[in-house]
């Protein structure tokens, strides 16, 4: 049994990211790891995180003005029989550390296109200067709170380095996308890395003649959740990860899925700066300025009284876009009008320019991603569209019912676990489909089209979702019961 000591002692947990919004973001992992080490403050939990500085992060933190403290001593490793070193810098986030690792390792992608030994080295060097940080910085963390393929490096070392074998640490590993997995041939990557190279076997690291990071992380980490508790039960279905299913499947006993929240501070109709007028689920009335002042930016009819369908979005297959583009030859038969912001793949950016051209009326398409643009969807639109192939937690969906804007979203993911279908019994925040085509997802589109019509219903819809609580105080807590059950 524990001690009254042992119970109340303060828990230590570093936050290893390779993304960390606001400092680096490709998506919605860099926006978990710059908001939940904020919530958990709240709960005691001393939680600190470590990111590689990448190419131009420290001048955008000077420009921004953030107190900047850059420590005498570097941070070293071996790597390739050759010592590895980086500049260790810290800001502090809200309240939270963060020590950014600067170093030429970190000069390519955050997330290489073609992955391989050469690629994946500077995530390797990454967790192990991790492991070394603590000689530098004058802290040990009790917890490596590990994200994604990118930091899956760190429990494998853990459990099978040659020199950071510790089988007494403790670490967790978040799985945000199971889709990404760090998987390479292994040429000489175990030699130059450390590993030792008998953890290249079936129960740990070898993957069909590969390296895969994710499924040695999974193995070897203390604890495994996912981003939402629907996505915990699909990631150990074949239709889901394929072969890597029975992995995840015969870890299950470590497998927690907990939802995302978003920071309901920045995400905040009632306070939002780069809204044209503020509002509230009580007064609406600066949405309505927020839609004038979105259809002026899109160029259509001002005096347009029916529903605009938003989509912020990464414009790429997964987000659904592949049964959007065919709906958008349907238009004669919607009675609204569609408005899209993102960036991805070419041929979907292609699609959207040749639909916004050819209804120019009804389509309009803003390329790249834009920050205060997206804000401006959010609140001055009626409808968000997020009909994804596959959907881990999403954090779209909610800041769009946070901000009045209700969703039209598939049932997969986190979106089963966050939009409730308004034509369930006792009503709900949203409009679901089930079959991931693009009539399921026109039948649920002309129901919330047809609902916008009904000004009453509407609303009980729309207020329902924006008093739903997205905020990271309760998954923090479970975050927080997570950390001391593996200590």
């Amino acid at each position: 049994m524990k001690s009254n000591a042992q119970n109340s002692k303060v828990i230590k947990v570093l936050f290893v990211s390779t993304e960390v919004a606001p400092f680096s973001k490709v998506g919605g992992l860099g926006d978990v790891v710059g908001a939940l080490p904020k919530s958990l403050l709240k709960y005691g939990i001393d939680v600190r995180i470590v990111t590689p500085a990448w190419p131009g992060v420290m001048q955008r933190l000077r420009d921004a003005g953030h107190k900047i403290s850059t420590f005498s001593q570097r941070v070293s490793v071996s790597y390739a029989w050759h010592s590895v070193e980086a500049i260790v810098h810290r800001v502090d986030l809200e309240g939270v550390p963060v020590y950014l690792l600067e170093s030429d390792e970190y000069m390519g992608s955050m997330y290489p296109w073609d992955l391989n030994a050469a690629t994946a080295r500077p995530f390797a060097v990454f967790c192990m200067q991790v492991l070394e940080l603590k000689k530098v910085v004058g802290w040990t963390s009790d917890i490596f709170h590990c994200h994604d393929w990118t930091s899956a490096f760190l429990p494998c070392a853990l459990a099978w380095h040659r020199r950071y074998h510790d089988p007494n640490a403790k670490s967790v590993l978040t799985l945000h996308n199971v889709a990404h997995q760090g998987m390479f041939p292994p040429a000489a990557f175990l030699d130059e890395s450390g590993l030792d190279p008998s953890c290249f076997n079936m129960w740990a690291l070898e993957y069909y003649g590969q390296v895969n990071l994710l499924k040695g992380a999974i193995i070897s980490a203390s604890a495994v959740t996912t981003v939402s508790p629907r996505y915990a039960w699909e990631v150990q279905t074949f239709e889901s990860t394929q072969a890597l299913s029975k992995v995840i499947n015969a870890n299950k006993d470590k497998l927690t899925g907990i939802l995302n929240g978003i920071d309901t501070d920045y995400w905040n109709p009632e306070t939002d700066p780069l809204i044209p007028e503020c509002y509230s689920s009580d007064s609406l009335f600066g949405k309505a300025e927020c839609r004038r002042e979105l259809l002026k930016n899109t160029g259509f009819d001002p005096a347009y009284k029916g529903p605009l369908v938003v989509c912020v979005s990464r414009l790429v297959e997964q987000k659904g876009f592949d049964i959007i583009l065919p709906a958008l030859k349907q238009l004669d038969s919607l009675d609204a009008k569609f408005i899209f912001l993102g960036s991805g793949q070419r041929w979907i950016e292609e699609a959207l320019r040749g639909a916004a051209s050819a209804h120019v009326d009804s389509v309009c398409f803003f390329p790249g991603y834009n920050e205060p643009l997206s804000h401006l969807l959010y609140a001055g639109g009626d409808i968000y569209l997020m009909p994804s192939l596959f959907e881990p937690c999403g954090l779209s969906q909610m800041i769009a019912m946070r901000y009045g804007t209700v969703p039209v979203a598939r049932e997969v993911g986190g979106l089963m676990d966050t939009v409730i279908d308004a034509d369930c019994d006792g009503g709900g925040n949203g409009f679901t489909f089930i079959t991931y085509d693009t009539q399921g997802m026109l039948w649920s589109l002309r129901r919330a089209i047809e609902r916008f019509s009904n000004v009453k219903a509407w609303g009980k819809i729309r207020q329902r979702g924006m008093l739903e609580d997205f905020s990271w105080s309760h998954p923090a807590a479970l975050y927080r019961d997570l950390y001391k059950s593996i200590l």
